[in-house]
Formats: structure tokens, C-alpha cells, sequence
């Protein structure tokens, strides 16, 4: 009897029905990530990265990325839809305390930030020397703009952060410039430039998370953390990993971030992160205290009103 696979056509129904994950089961896929460039730049940086996950996983991946930090941070809150998402753990741990985002590896170095300065004056007086003093950043809440009022926690000594850098590498241009006295850098840019002097330097936190919506099948998670755990040892990734700037990714979980959405509260809109799958729990209505006229008293609701005129009360307005 002849083989039906030997024909030209028969062997291409085999490689379709064979092929990495299954071929004729792709999927599309989105990848989300921080506003750390440009959006022009974003699919240049993201582009290997992605090219290697179509290859090694069968599925189709784009990338997306918020305008900037304050939309980026907007989404998290409104609990919008992802597929994936890479990002720092602040972001992180918030996404998976409220709707169980999972995650998958994490890049091998910790993350941090340092202030560096190019003014000989500034640095001799180190981390007193840039209170006051105007510092590039990315927007809040960037993991980098966080860390330094977690640091500086007087508001009369604390660095004067600009969010002009489009990228943290446009932070020693500014610096040169005249723009800015000073940059904040990620740990991994931090010596690049002989020419700037570090004055101060940011506790480590455990390092970017690439993490996957729970409603993503388990098998296509599985996929995609095996594809990235083992990316160093494809000779033909080496541009993925410069463009992520890490040397490689390792299996993570999400006990070493725990607490770190704490680094948020003092950001516009906090709110502590609830479950999204829990329904939300009715107020509890306050007793109403009626005279023998017949009007009521509202305590608690009339001080949150009266909190519009003068915020007094401990009411908190959900915007």
C-alpha cells in the first residue's frame, strides 16, 4: 500500500498537523508592556522577543504598551483585559493580588535605580547634594519614580523629579543639556556614563515579571514559561536578551513580591487591590437616628457629603 505522506501534499498536512503547539490550534496573543519608550520604539525593542515566541510556541504574539505610566497604571486599576504582561513587580503584585495574574519567569537581576549627577559640586555633597534639585524620570508611578519617595519621605528634602525622559537612557542627555541637574537610572545603565557620578542608590526589589492572565489556558502558560526559561541557551536569542537587558529569565512566583504594591499607596487613584473575582461586598447601612419630628439624622452619609465642602471625615471618594 503506498504512504499518502510521501506525496508533496500529504507531507505538508503532516508538518501542519505536527508543527510546535499544534499548528492548526494557534492563537493570537498579546504581549503588554511598561512604557519604558517610545511607541515607535516599543515594537523595535519587543520585536525579537516576540519573532522568538512565535517560533518556539506556535502562537502569534503582538505587542501593546500604555502612553505612558499614568494610562499604564489607569488600566491595572480598571482591571482592562491582558493576555500577557511584562513589567516591574510593583505593577505586578498589584495585577495579582486583584484579578490573579500568575507568573510565569521573572528577568535573573533584581531591579533598582540610582540618581546620578554630572555637576563636581552636587556630587560632593552625595544624596544631600540633589534635595531640591531638579531630577529626570519617567512618569509616575515607573518603578524608578516610586522608589525615590520611598527614599526621600520628607517633602522638604527630597529631589525636585521631572518627568521628561521618554526613556531612562534620555536622562544623562537632559543632564548634559541643562534640562535637568540630575537623571534616575536603572541599575543596569547605572555605569555606562563615565561622565555622571552616582549620589544615590535605590534598595533592590526582585527583578521585571512576565506574567499571564488566569484565564489563558493552562497550556499555552506552560508553553510560554518553558520558551522563556530556556532562551539563553538559543544562540540565535542573543538580541532578545539585549534588547530586554537581562542575561535570562528564571521560573519565579509571586511570594517574593508580595507587599511591594505597597510602593503605590501614596499614587493618585490607590486603592488596596481586591480580589476581582469576589463580588463586592454592599455597604453596610448606617442606622438612621430619627427625631420625634420625623427627620433623620445621616451620619456617615452626611459627612461624606459635607467631605466635598471641607474633607474632614475619613470618607474615601472612589473616582
Amino acid at each position: 500500500m503506498s504512504n499518502p505522506f510521501r506525496s508533496p501534499l500529504g507531507a505538508l498536512l503532516l508538518a501542519l498537523a505536527l508543527g510546535p503547539a499544534g499548528q492548526a490550534g494557534a492563537a493570537d496573543y498579546t504581549l503588554t508592556v511598561e512604557p519604558n519608550f517610545p511607541p515607535a520604539q516599543i515594537r523595535e525593542v519587543y520585536g525579537p522577543l516576540l519573532q522568538y515566541l512565535n517560533r518556539s510556541t506556535g502562537h502569534r504574539f503582538s505587542v501593546r504598551s500604555a502612553a505612558n505610566f499614568n494610562q499604564h497604571w489607569r488600566e491595572l486599576r480598571a482591571g482592562a483585559r491582558y493576555d500577557f504582561v511584562f513589567e516591574e513587580g510593583h505593577f505586578f503584585d498589584y495585577r495579582h493580588k486583584q484579578n490573579g495574574a500568575l507568573p510565569l519567569v521573572r528577568t535573573a537581576e533584581n531591579s533598582g535605580f540610582v540618581i546620578a549627577v554630572a555637576d563636581p559640586e552636587i556630587a560632593r555633597e552625595g544624596r544631600n547634594g540633589i534635595v531640591g534639585r531638579t531630577v529626570a524620570s519617567l512618569g509616575a508611578p515607573s518603578l524608578g519614580y516610586v522608589l525615590v519617595f520611598d527614599a526621600f519621605r520628607n517633602p522638604l528634602a527630597q529631589p525636585e523629579l521631572r518627568a521628561i525622559s521618554s526613556k531612562w537612557s534620555d536622562g544623562p542627555d537632559l543632564v548634559f543639556s541643562g534640562d535637568a541637574e540630575g537623571t534616575v537610572l536603572p541599575l543596569y545603565m547605572a555605569g555606562e556614563n563615565p561622565a555622571l557620578t552616582e549620589v544615590w542608590r535605590s534598595r533592590e526589589v526582585p527583578g521585571r515579571v512576565l506574567s499571564a492572565s488566569p484565564e489563558l489556558p493552562q497550556e499555552v502558560r506552560q508553553a510560554v514559561a518553558e520558551a522563556l526559561a530556556r532562551l539563553h541557551e538559543d544562540p540565535e536569542a542573543y538580541a532578545v536578551l539585549t534588547e530586554l537587558r537581562t542575561e535570562r529569565f528564571v521560573p519565579t512566583e509571586a511570594t517574593p513580591y508580595d507587599g511591594m504594591e505597597r510602593l503605590l499607596v501614596n499614587t493618585f487613584g490607590y486603592a488596596p487591590p481586591a480580589p476581582a473575582t469576589a463580588p463586592a461586598s454592599p455597604a453596610a447601612a448606617t442606622p438612621l437616628s430619627v427625631t420625634m419630628s420625623g427627620r433623620a439624622i445621616f451620619r456617615r452619609s452626611h459627612s461624606c457629603l459635607t467631605s466635598l465642602i471641607a474633607p474632614k471625615s475619613n470618607c474615601t471618594v472612589v473616582r
